[in-house]
């Protein structure tokens, strides 16, 4: 799977940014979570995209997509293309983890740790991502239109939770519901999929694929539910 993200994500780094509204969103809000921690630096940015969240000095960019880790390049930033499971730095070298709706694409629990195996005592872990719940319009329009629901899943809220409290001190945390309604199917499935996140399982049956966009066209709506935290390592 992850080859096929990797790809995906590549493919979409030059339009990224036309397309991410809800990670834009889910973003600015991780954003004052991170100037409540004092905006602390050395900060990695796990799945940094485009490094349009957190970019200059002190800021190093980390991306599974080596088009993405260009464009974070491109914005002064110190740019590694690497996996969030297995993070290419050495125990104990940040102040802040930064991670904006990205980590539902890794084993969590993996990440989580290597997260916190990277910061340094008294550092701060600065999370969002999307949880079970996320697109529920259109993995059921999937489910009516193929008689199963989607390979891809999103975390469980609590898988999440249970993670993060085993290594570092939650502090704060909140729920975003970010929905919208677009006025076709096409235009709220390239919402989904302008900015990578195309199925990584491979390609539907035509029938399927055809049937699938009628029933969202009915009601072509995108929704993610988002889990937005901060916990310190004591």
């Amino acid at each position: 799977m992850k080859d096929k993200v990797k790809v995906n994500f590549s493919k979409a780094a030059k339009n990224y940014e036309r397309f991410s509204e809800f990670q834009e969103k889910a973003g600015r809000e991780l954003l004052k979570l991170y100037t409540l921690a004092g905006s602390p630096k050395p900060v990695l940015d796990v799945g940094a995209g485009t490094g349009k969240l957190l970019s200059g000095r002190g800021v190093f960019s980390l991306d599974i997509s080596l088009e993405m880790a260009k464009c974070c390049t491109e914005r002064g930033n110190i740019s590694v293309c690497g996996d969030g499971e297995l993070l290419p730095f050495r125990d104990e070298t940040f102040n802040a983890v930064f991670s904006n709706f990205s980590l539902q694409w890794t084993d969590v629990e993996k990440a989580i740790s290597e997260s916190e195996r990277v910061l340094k005592k008294g550092g701060w872990l600065v999370l969002s991502l999307p949880v079970k719940g996320s697109l529920e319009t259109v993995f059921n329009a999937w489910k009516k239109a193929s008689g199963s629901l989607p390979l891809f899943k999103f975390p469980e809220e609590r898988e999440v939770f249970d993670s993060v409290k085993k290594r570092l001190e939650i502090v704060f945390f909140e729920r975003l519901f970010l929905k919208k309604e677009f006025n076709s199917a096409r235009e709220a499935l390239k919402r989904i999929t302008g900015i990578g996140a195309r199925n990584p399982f491979g390609r539907a049956p035509f029938k399927e694929a055809r049937r699938f966009k009628e029933i969202l066209e009915e009601n072509p709506k995108v929704e993610y539910r988002v889990l937005l935290l901060m916990a310190r390592k004591v």
